[in-house]
């Protein structure tokens, strides 16, 4: 039954998120010698390795199915895991990011279209961005508790957490294999995909290129998911940097994922209070003025402003995949959606080896204070299109 899913797929969201190993992912890099530049490079060859597969597994998704997909998606996790449970070297990392690479983008667009067309199956498409923002909200929880467990077991042996992630994920696979395959639907774009590259570059054509609306949307939430995205790997850095001890990156972790969670259940309700434009100018100064503030202060507590960008993290979500997924119809769905994952991780795969130099050659400090006057003035620029389209 269609309903079911529904429950399923927090369930699948909890196993995705139950991320034990990165709350101190760059003590395991560097117990193997690497540095923070290395660090920083594989998640950039993690998201080129995505944004090369994403688009491509988001067709296939539409085309084959969104359940197949997924499928497919936590055995290529698991395999990427396995080797870094196995491996000693930024190489076999590397070739370990790639595959996690293909399995993200396999999932990625996947889970939300099957979410979104159940929901409109059952009469209950205005349901969308509660239920989204209470995925989020359980990826935060997971998160959170995760952390704090994965820190404690990373004292004993830093490749432990690893083990623990393959046996959340062996449990993904085993629950995808339940799900049911919604019926598709038209909503608003009369287009179905035919199986061919010609019609794949067709529907990559009308969500970058034709719709501006989508588009600006596409841009916008790439440079959100870019921000918010850097932050997971600069935050431990930082915390080292302000004299944090490692056991408390666990303990730091959990809270930020809190903020993040409580942020994502009252997604909905900001929106209906403020609108839609305020709170997108709020999310863009808050995360924008974090990052600065983040390289001006060097007192411990300058670490509250990790939490304002996990808040932003937490909002930023449930809002935008509501309004990208009310201009798309069901039948290119996750296609499109790929196409998001697509251009946000292109937008990490170059602004992450920079930073990542700035920080090498000049200072974290100067690497934090650029991207967020970087990030604010993209995501203005974004917002000023937007409102001029009239969409928000």
């Amino acid at each position: 039954m269609v309903k079911s899913n529904l429950w399923k797929l927090q369930v699948l969201k909890g196993l995705e998120f139950a991320w034990f190993p990165i709350p101190t992912i760059i003590l395991f890099y560097q117990s193997y010698g690497l540095d923070l530049e290395q660090a920083v490079l594989l998640k950039s060859i993690l998201s080129l390795s995505v944004f090369i597969f994403e688009i491509p597994s988001g067709y296939i998704a539409d085309v084959l199915g969104r359940k197949k997909s997924l499928i497919a998606g936590g055995l290529i996790w698991t395999f990427s895991l396995i080797l870094y449970c196995l491996g000693k070297s930024f190489i076999i990392f590397a070739i370990a990011e790639v595959f996690a690479g293909l399995a993200a983008s396999l999932i990625s667009g996947a889970d939300i279209a099957i979410a979104f067309d159940s929901l409109v199956q059952i009469g209950r498409e205005q349901d969308y961005r509660k239920f989204q923002g209470g995925l989020v909200a359980i990826a935060g929880v997971t998160e959170a508790i995760c952390g704090i467990v994965g820190a404690a077991v990373a004292s004993v042996n830093l490749v432990y957490p690893f083990y623990l992630q393959t046996v959340f994920i062996v449990g993904y696979c085993i629950l995808v294999l339940t799900l049911v395959e919604p019926t598709p639907h038209i909503s608003v774009t009369q287009i179905a995909p035919q199986g061919n590259i010609k019609e794949l570059w067709r529907i990559v054509r009308l969500a970058l290129f034709e719709n501006k609306n989508l588009k600006w949307l596409i841009l916008l939430s790439a440079n959100f998911g870019t921000a918010t995205f850097l932050i997971v790997w600069l935050a431990q850095a930082d915390m080292s940097q302000r004299g944090l001890p490692t056991e408390a990156f666990g303990f730091a972790w959990a809270f930020f994922h809190i903020i993040l969670s409580l942020a994502s259940i009252k997604a909905s309700s900001l929106e209906d209070f403020l609108g839609i434009k305020s709170v997108f100018l709020g999310l863009i100064l808050l995360m924008g003025g974090s990052y600065i503030f983040l390289g001006l202060i060097e007192q411990a507590w300058g670490i509250i402003f990790i939490a304002v960008i996990y808040f932003v993290r937490g909002l930023r979500m449930p809002l935008l995949l509501n309004h990208i997924n009310q201009h798309v119809s069901s039948s290119i769905r996750a296609t499109v959606l790929s196409v998001n994952s697509f251009v946000f991780r292109l937008g990490f795969a170059l602004v992450g080896p920079m930073v990542g130099w700035l920080t090498d050659f000049y200072s974290l400090d100067t690497a934090l204070i650029v991207s967020g006057v970087g990030f604010m003035v993209v995501g203005l620029f974004c917002l000023q299109r937007l409102v001029a389209l009239r969409v928000i």
